[in-house]
């Protein structure tokens, strides 16, 4: 956990190799250190930032140059360095940031002029998100934390991964970054260092991520064209910084969520561009605080040269607090051709030469030659860009024209290849085997002493860990036999062979289990897998479980194997004999029925004796297109109630019967079947990636997927006596719909086009939960309907819907609003076949409650009158 939430928040930084370096102490006028503050060199797109004790160290050729001492809340302190052939120390000391009061025009309505600001900064953003269509940089950076609690049933655990509170841990990445529009990135890890944290970490997110749009990552901007429904706006102050005048805007959510900023945004008079950037994220049981200071990296082009994130985590006994800085240079940047840059070109003339008229001065310096239509278009962006009075209206007019203009030249967008390709993250050959004194010379941020000492420690443990002597006690580990294995299981893993040996525990408890059919039953299930690097892969199971009531041992073996992974093609089967609830593909879960069976002697499961054996086939036909096909041959036997062991009765009941209820005892009645099953998916454009030869279909994705699947019962071969066929078919899909809305559907339609002989397991069963309590239940289940009661083998329909808002009906209330984790959903499921006709259920819930459970309250109608009415708890363990 602590590892994961470690990656989800780093970012990169880079160095130059020069011969000079200057070093010093960054503080304000009282001394105290100024932690992740930004030194930058504007004549060689280059720069550094602080440590968190203030301290620096910058590499300079020999020359001139002008040095800009920067951070949020100080005042930009410019410094005039010739820098000679010996290195040099410098302390530099930032006063306080000056602020005053902005003189602007009082309108009638008292609006503060945080509004207009930022009406002309949502104005422009489309441009400022499109305005560089290329660029290269080099990114270094460091992350470093700790851990500040850790619940007492883990703590063993940890420290066997070598982590305990207190501990700091510190990874550091030098990288170079090349960006394409509209967000092709390619990342070269030159070296990366860890003093116990992953080494292959993808952090890219917060660097290419601008607050023009940050919708991608699930947060709304402030400067989102719908940043005026959820913010609210104040002009806190302005200051001059780099000859601009920098509005300092307040930011302050309209309600509590997980997708809104709160803080302060500095915004650029006259061009509207990000100066830099205070704000704060509220996240489910983690804070995060994060810094960025923009510089002109080129004329009028202003970038991220610094951030910092400070992250605070705690939650479920786990707390963890870490700080992570990165440092960006040696911009290399290319202005979108498809663009006109007239906006910024007028902004400065405007700027130099009030006086003058700016059409004249403008068409002075370009003579296109424009259609009336492009003429009138950017007269009217000038104008509202002069506006000193903007409304609401104005700047979705102005955000109208201005996506419209910087879109009249796109290229015919091209589609992206269904590969996913790695290769945007490359790692050098050497970038784990730099050694400390490499770190020592590239490292453009100082190490804390804190952070020095914790790789000390991971360099004396890692000398430890590549001795031969440790490196066999760990294989001996991996193998060894131990009598504790017994008790809890193991996986004894052979490196060597690339394989894995797998058995269970005497106490497990998830291995143990109830019904009133066998009783008590414990399942023993062993494993063992092998692969290699051309996608083949093997894997061997078999399963003993015992019931104690019916003093029987079942058992399956099986096998599979990969033998294609570019195709996904699998050969796989299985045998034994084993107690199968008549609707085995979705009935009740286990462990569920055993507790309704021991708590309130509601025995929901019904089971039959099966013996048989099955061969499959999958495989790819083409992208997104699979075949799986499967013949099974079974001995299908009637069982019966064995045991009435309970621990509660509150309704004073007996267990019901094995056979499910209104069901005809001829339905199952001993019998044998051979069935034939073939089922076809289809997902269009279903991009995947590739590794070491293996085919990996992307799962989260917006395509619908179409399948078809046909079963045959075979009559007359091995003494089968099942007679019928079925065909269905369904589609299902899942989409985003606004801003973190998101709608699940499913519909399916069935046919049995001949049904000369089938028995009660050969109907088609539903998807259903009728218990108040659900285990992981899956989205599209019928929360009412009674288990096996309305099975068919009549023509069937049946569909589902979920819909998924952060805000929709309770989240607004004052109270509600506050939580961060929960979500609304609402259901509609639908079902009708010859003995049900029109049956529907909607539903309303809150998910996410203390992160694993869910709360539903559901309502179910046949046709227009109202049937039931029930509370569902569900949890997602």
């Amino acid at each position: 956990m602590t590892k994961n939430l470690l990656l989800l928040f780093f970012c990169l930084l880079s160095f130059s190799g020069y011969s000079q370096q200057i070093t010093g102490k960054i503080s304000d006028t009282d001394g105290k250190p100024i932690p992740f503050a930004n030194i930058f060199i504007q004549e060689l797109a280059n720069g550094t930032t602080s440590n968190i004790d203030g301290e620096y160290h910058l590499n300079l050729p020999e020359g001139e140059w002008n040095l800009h001492y920067r951070y949020i809340g100080y005042k930009t302190k410019e410094v005039k360095l010739k820098m000679g052939a010996n290195d040099m120390k410098m302390d530099v000391a930032l006063a306080s940031q000056t602020y005053q009061l902005k003189e602007v025009k009082v309108l009638a309505s008292g609006e503060d002029p945080a509004y207009f600001v930022m009406r002309k900064a949502i104005a422009m953003g489309d441009y400022y998100t499109k305005q560089v269509s290329e660029y290269r940089n080099k990114v270094y950076l460091k992350g470093s934390g700790k851990v500040t609690s850790v619940p007492r049933l883990f703590k063993k655990k940890l420290a066997e991964d070598d982590i305990t509170v207190g501990k700091v841990f510190v990874t550091e990445n030098i990288s170079k970054i090349h960006f394409q529009l509209p967000n092709k990135i390619e990342e070269e890890v030159l070296s990366v260092r860890s003093s116990g944290l992953d080494d292959q970490v993808n952090p890219m997110q917060f660097i290419t991520t601008n607050l023009y749009n940050t919708r991608d990552d699930g947060f709304i901007s402030p400067l989102d064209k719908a940043a005026f429904t959820v913010y609210k706006f104040q002009m806190e102050s302005v200051f001059e910084d780099q000859g601009r005048m920098i509005n300092q805007i307040k930011v302050t959510p309209k309600r509590k969520g997980k997708d809104l900023f709160r803080g302060f945004i500095n915004i650029s008079e006259t061009f509207w561009n990000i100066h830099s950037a205070d704000l704060k994220l509220d996240l489910p049981m983690t804070k995060v605080h994060m810094h960025q200071l923009y510089a002109p990296v080129s004329e009028d082009v202003w970038m991220p040269v610094s951030l910092d994130y400070k992250i605070r985590f705690k939650g479920m006994g786990f707390g963890f607090e870490g700080m992570y800085v990165a440092s960006i240079k040696d911009y290399e940047v290319k202005l979108n051709p498809d663009l006109d840059h007239d906006y910024l070109r007028q902004q400065e003339l405007a700027q130099k030469q009030e006086a003058e008229s700016i059409n004249d001065l403008t068409n002075s310096e370009k003579s296109e030659i424009l259609s009336v239509k492009e003429k009138k278009r950017k007269d009217e962006i000038q104008n509202l860009l002069a506006k000193e009075d903007m409304k609401n209206s104005d700047m979705r007019k102005l955000y109208r024209l201005m996506e419209k203009d910087n879109a009249k030249n796109k290229k015919e967008k091209i589609k992206e290849p269904l590969e996913i390709k790695n290769e945007k993250l490359k790692m050098a050959k050497d970038a784990k085997t730099k050694d400390s004194i490499y770190w020592a010379e590239m490292r453009p941020i100082p190490l804390s002493s804190d952070e020095k000492i914790s790789f000390v420690q991971k360099d004396s443990i890692v000398k430890v860990k590549n001795t031969p002597e440790y490196k066999d006690s760990v294989r001996r580990a991996n193998r060894e036999f131990k009598f504790k294995h017994i008790l809890f299981g193991k996986t004894y893993k052979y490196k060597e062979t690339n394989s894995r040996l797998s058995t269970p525990g005497l106490l497990s408890f998830d291995k143990i289990s109830y019904n009133t059919v066998q009783g008590f039953t414990f399942d023993a299930p062993f494993s063992f897998t092998k692969s290699d690097t051309l996608g083949h892969y093997f894997e061997s199971s078999s399963n003993l479980t015992y019931a104690f009531s019916r003093e029987h041992l079942d058992f399956s073996v099986g096998s599979r194997y990969r033998y294609n992974g570019l195709k996904r093609a699998w050969l796989g089967f299985e045998a034994g004999s084993k107690a199968v609830d008549f609707n085995e593909k979705s009935g009740i879960n286990p462990m569920l029925n055993m507790i309704t069976s021991l708590y309130y002697k509601d025995n929901h499961m019904k089971l039959y004796d099966k013996n048989y054996v099955k061969i499959w086939h999958k495989t790819d036909l083409a992208n997104g297109l699979s075949l799986h096909a499967q013949l099974e041959y079974a001995n299908r036997k009637q069982i019966y109630n064995n045991n009435k062991f309970y621990i509660s009765d509150p309704d004073n009941q007996d267990y019901s019967s094995n056979i499910p209820k209104g069901v005809s005892p001829e339905l199952v009645r001993d019998n044998k079947a051979l069935t034939f099953t073939a089922k076809l998916d289809y997902t269009p454009r279903h991009r995947y990636t590739v590794k070491k030869g293996v085919k990996r279909m992307v799962n989260y994705h917006s395509q619908p997927t179409f399948s078809l699947l046909y079963k045959k019962g075979i009559n007359d071969v091995l003494d089968s006596e099942t007679d019928y066929s079925l065909l269905e078919a369904s589609v299902k899909q899942e989409f985003d719909m606004g801003f973190n809305d998101r709608i699940n559907y499913s519909a399916k339609a069935g046919s049995f086009l001949s049904n000369k002989q089938s028995f009660f397991a050969d109907y088609r069963h539903f998807n259903t939960n009728k218990p108040m309590v659900m285990l992981g239940t899956s989205w599209d289940t019928f929360r009412l309907l009674d288990y096996y009661q309305h099975s068919t083998t009549e023509d069937y329909l049946e569909a589902h819907m979920q819909y998924t808002s952060d805000r929709f009906l309770l989240k607004r209330l004052p109270i509600l609003n506050n939580s961060l984790a929960l979500q609304e959903r609402l259901f509609a499921n639908y079902l009708t076949h010859e003995g049900k006709k029109n049956y529907w259920e909607v539903g309303y819930g809150l998910s996410q409650i203390f992160l694993i459970m869910d709360v539903e309250v559901f309502w179910s109608f046949d046709g227009n009158k109202h049937r039931d009415t029930g509370i569902k708890l569900k949890f997602n363990l």
